[in-house]
């Protein structure tokens, strides 16, 4: 009997212990759910944070999320681009690295080890990175432009090429793709190839004005001045319309700025492209602004020459030079007008008061010697064609009006 009441007792012992130790365990097994819902919802509220630039707040919720799920690879995700963001790499690669051990396939994270080698100039290992990153989440398109970008950087640019025309292939209507592909073409040399992607770019997004000023400036190196000049007033007339009810102050002044650059430009491509009367309207508009800009006012006057503007060539010469007295290219610009009206008089000694200048003392001599020649002083005119070859004797100018007169006769 006591042997029977003595195993009973310790059969009841070892089921209250057991279910001591069962509840312990349940008890624990709550916690630690609790302790990851939790981890969850401030991992949710970092990442908002991070979002909005409160990398300061975001930090914090994220180290609590530590603390309660450190095996979480998606949390040293968020905390290494929490630390990127607040410039602490080293520390931040460390999360990366975390996050990749714990998930080798969250490309996420291989994305930003790559960002951050980037930032390093650690080119070739920020390839390797987002290569990963890449194969892990085809499909994405950041991952492929990094990869690309890469590769551009190390002037791989037929490597770069063949990623983007690829990519281009599965997502044919992705605007980043076409315009990553054209800058590298244009990168590469083939302005051709990159201009018929800009052009397509800009069917997908006609009022991005980025694409519409690098296009702007492809055309240019592909020699096709009218096209820029279209392109870069289009750009001007634009920012007028986009600025007009805007009362912002610092708005205005960058518009302002880039303005003047879009009229400057087009400009240039007018007179490369022979539109002298548009350039002249440019470079009207850029004068009111700056009508204290000798540099503007002689380009006017050049523009207006071309265009045939003679009186108005001259006012700019003589507007130039009283804004820059002594101005080479302003005394070039009125002798030039005055030669073009049949005053060779006026022409040569305007000339003449810079035939010592280091640049444009050639060019002086040469139009003094076209001037001698038209108000018939032969000998006169043999010494300043002899004197500016000597000055310039490479300048083809000077061989084409000197032509048929040898050193002999002079």
């Amino acid at each position: 009997m006591l042997r029977k009441t003595t195993i009973t007792a310790a059969a009841l012992l070892l089921a209250i212990c057991a279910g001591c130790e069962s509840h312990a365990e349940r008890k624990q097994a709550v916690k630690e759910q609790w302790q990851k819902s939790s981890s969850r919802i401030k991992l949710n509220l970092a990442k908002q944070q991070y979002g909005k630039g409160k990398y300061a707040d975001a930090l914090e919720n994220i180290k609590d999320c530590i603390s309660a799920d450190a095996k979480n690879a998606e949390v040293h995700l968020v905390y290494g681009k929490i630390l990127m963001a607040k410039g602490r790499r080293s520390e931040a690669e460390q999360e990366l690295h975390s996050a990749v051990e714990l998930d080798k396939t969250l490309d996420e994270a291989w994305y930003w080890l790559g960002v951050s080698s980037q930032e390093a100039r650690r080119i070739p290992q920020a390839r390797g990175y987002y290569e990963q990153a890449m194969t892990l989440g085809s499909g994405k398109v950041d991952y492929v432009l990094a990869v690309a970008e890469c590769y551009g950087a190390e002037k791989q640019f037929d490597a770069a090429l063949k990623i983007l025309e690829s990519a281009m292939l599965s997502m044919p209507r992705a605007l980043s793709l076409k315009v990553a592909a054209a800058d590298m073409y244009s990168r590469a040399g083939n302005n051709a190839r990159a201009i018929s992607l800009y052009e397509e770019a800009m069917l997908l997004s006609s009022d991005d004005e980025g694409i519409a000023e690098s296009l702007g400036y492809c055309y240019m190196f592909a020699d096709k001045w009218a096209e820029g000049a279209d392109l870069f007033e289009k750009l001007a007339k634009r920012l007028e319309s986009d600025s007009a009810g805007d009362k912002d102050a610092d708005t205005l002044a960058e518009n302002e700025q880039r303005h003047r650059l879009y009229i400057e430009t087009a400009a240039v491509c007018n007179m490369k492209s022979g539109q002298y009367t548009r350039a002249v309207a440019c470079y009207n508009k850029l004068s009111v602004a700056e009508r204290d800009n000798a540099e503007v006012w002689v380009k006017m006057g050049q523009a207006a020459l071309g265009a045939g503007m003679i009186d108005r060539a001259l006012q700019c010469g003589k507007k130039a030079c009283f804004l820059h007295p002594g101005y080479a290219d302003a005394m070039v610009l009125i002798g030039c007008a005055q030669y073009r009206s049949g005053d060779y008089s006026a022409a040569e000694k305007s000339f003449g008061t810079i035939s010592s200048d280091k640049t444009a003392g050639g060019f002086a001599w040469l139009m003094r010697a076209r001037c001698y020649e038209k108000l018939g002083q032969t000998e006169r005119a043999k010494g300043a064609y002899k004197r500016a070859l000597e000055l310039n004797p490479e300048s083809e100018l000077g061989d084409y009006l000197a032509k048929g007169r040898g050193n002999g006769q002079w």
